[in-house]
């Protein structure tokens, strides 16, 4: 019978030592559950979207997408936009897949994404029904409100593993409205001075009723003047627009701000309330429309001021 004292025995480390043996471990294990857990939000269209992942490898085709992701910390995982995706300054390294409207879905499938996010009333429906035959995963985004915006912000934090980023940039939108509410209370009068808002110069175009613009304007005491048309672009006659004798008019360079002085009698020339404002304050539904909704607010708000005073 062998003796059971020869046996090779392993010596016992002191507890201290196998703690931090083992600490990387647990923070291993800790770690696994949240890297690879699954994540889910609704779209514009109240599609639920689900990854097994957060999404690290994305596809945006809209320049406001690209904004928005990196306003919530995520630009590192896109790996493929469109034309135009300048902001900020370091988006202009991201890859180009074409036009907005002339993407290659070759090229998207190349870049292998783990998420395409669609812009909803700028993305081919050919591409989007090819993109849905190739059963890739995809998010539509539309932002037809301020609110829709915010919305915005939490769903793609959650798709990117960023939610407290994008929590905390749909409250700072909150924050930056309600400020502009308290503002617009102090203003008594009941009348909304009328906006004429340019998209467009040949063929002549403005905002109509369902566009974010509108909420914008009136947010800031006005009214569009083409809010009762429908769509998000229509095409406007120089008639109705004289009709409607606009008492602002916003255009978004000094040729537009130009060609209205040939139409002295209109109400805005006439008072020197034709205001030039970067488009991409105004047409990129990101943070940075309210800026462009601040400049709107300054040129309204005398306007009303001086309603009251008479």
């Amino acid at each position: 019978m062998k003796n059971h004292s020869s046996f090779i025995q392993t010596p016992m480390l002191p507890v201290s030592k196998l703690r931090y043996l083992l600490l990387p471990a647990v923070w291993l294990l800790l770690a696994l559950p949240h890297a690879h857990a699954a994540v889910h939000a609704s779209d514009a269209e109240g599609r639920r979207v689900e990854l097994s992942a957060p999404a690290t490898r994305i596809v945006a085709l809209a320049p406001h997408i690209v904004e928005n992701l990196s306003a919530i910390g995520a630009q590192d995982t896109i790996v493929g936009t469109v034309q135009y995706s300048d902001y900020p300054a370091s988006a202009k390294r991201i890859p180009r897949l074409g036009g907005v409207g002339s993407v290659s879905l070759e090229h998207i499938v190349a870049l292998q994404p783990d998420l395409i996010i669609l812009w909803g009333s700028g993305t081919p429906t050919g591409l989007r029904s090819s993109i849905e035959r190739l059963k890739l995963p995809y998010f539509v985004d539309e932002i037809r409100s301020l609110n829709e915006l915010g919305n915005s912000f939490e769903a793609l934090g959650a798709l990117t593993g960023h939610s407290a980023e994008g929590t905390l940039a749909a409250r700072q939108l909150t924050q930056s409205l309600t400020q502009r509410e308290a503002i617009q209370a102090a203003q008594t009068t009941d009348d909304r001075p009328g906006v004429f808002l340019q998209l467009w110069d040949q063929p002549l175009q403005s905002i109509g009723g369902e566009h974010l613009l509108n909420e914008v304007i009136e947010r800031c005491g006005g009214q569009s003047i083409t809010r009762s048309i429908s769509g998000l672009a229509p095409q406007v006659s120089m008639e109705a627009v004289l009709a409607d004798d606009p008492a602002l008019i916003i255009v978004e360079s000094p040729a537009q701000a130009k060609h209205w002085h040939n139409y002295p009698r209109l109400q805005a020339t006439r008072n020197d309330n034709i205001v030039i404002i970067n488009p991409d304050l105004l047409h990129r539904p990101t943070l940075r429309l309210l800026d462009g909704m601040r400049q709107i607010c300054e040129r309204i708000a005398p306007i009303r001021n001086k309603a009251d005073l008479n």
